[in-house]
């Protein structure tokens, strides 16, 4: 069977990549925790693979913390763009296919229209920067790469912005939240399923026939942070307001329109997407009152 490599397999994705992997005859999976495996040495890395013969690596290894990135950016940039060449290299030198997980945080200031792969980047803050580094070193580094964009992960576990929610509606605690920030939630059980999804394709097909690339995946539909903390509070058993606001008092720097446009996601993978919505409502269900 094929090894898979899954680094920071502690993290959000890569824990739901743990719950999500079902048996697959072709695939192995190998899941690595930053004390497993330190993606910032290459020769652990490199050990690694030796060790388990990997044939494919899903890089889940990230600083993620975009307000810390200001003023840890050396560290940030480590972890996310000479990580992310050392990986590449590797995958490269011993016939590997990688991916590789970034952000919508990559663009900039934006028209209002959900953005292409191939539409030009300009992050406005040291995460994005570091991310799009790593993107830039992985294409220039290793030849079957497949660069997963996604945006506004969640899920009914851990810290992210619906378990804030529901804290704070627990908690009876009126919620502010901008408005002029618009993407997409994206359910991290569906991201991670569509990954494994496209490496067993991979493992079962012609290579070839999946280009390498940059490539986007979140829910379907649009949605303004407000219309997320809405949703979430209006389906939980307890009340609280959500008020909006602008995001001009808030000082995080990102994207004002960060809709990613997956029609090459897609066409070529052949995968469905469910709405955010709908994530959401399930989401919700499998949650369970602390």
């Amino acid at each position: 069977m094929s090894v898979v490599l899954v680094t920071g397999s502690e993290g959000q994705l890569g824990l739901a990549l743990q719950a999500t992997f079902k048996v697959r005859p072709l695939l192995a999976p190998l899941f690595c925790s930053k004390p497993m495996l330190d993606i910032t040495d290459s020769g652990q890395i490199e050990a690694c693979i030796k060790a388990h013969s990997v044939r494919y690596i899903i890089n889940c290894a990230a600083y993620t913390n975009v307000q810390s990135a200001e003023q840890e950016t050396p560290t940030c940039f480590k972890v996310n763009s000479l990580a992310a060449g050392y990986l590449a290299a590797l995958a490269e030198k011993y016939g590997i296919v990688l991916f590789h997980i970034s952000t919508d945080y990559v663009f900039g200031l934006t028209k209002g229209r959900p953005l292409h792969p191939n539409d030009p980047t300009d992050p406005l803050n040291q995460y994005g920067q570091s991310k799009l580094a790593g993107e830039q070193v992985i294409a220039a580094r290793t030849t079957h790469f497949y660069i997963i964009r996604t945006a506004w992960l969640y899920g009914e576990k851990g810290r992210n912005f619906f378990t804030k929610m529901v804290a704070s509606v627990q908690k009876g605690d009126m919620i502010q939240m901008v408005d002029d920030q618009i993407g997409t939630p994206t359910y991290v059980y569906d991201l991670a399923a569509a990954i494994w999804e496209i490496v067993e394709k991979i493992a079962k097909n012609n290579l070839a026939d999946y280009p390498s690339g940059i490539y986007h995946y979140t829910n379907e539909g649009v949605a303004s942070w407000y219309d997320f903390a809405y949703a979430i509070a209006a389906a939980l058993p307890n009340r609280c307001a959500v008020i909006p606001q602008s995001s001009a008092g808030v000082g995080l720097k990102r994207p004002y329109y960060s809709v990613l446009n997956k029609s090459s996601f897609r066409s070529i993978f052949q995968i469905k997407i469910p709405h955010w919505q709908d994530s959401l409502a399930l989401c919700i269900k499998k949650w369970q009152p602390q």
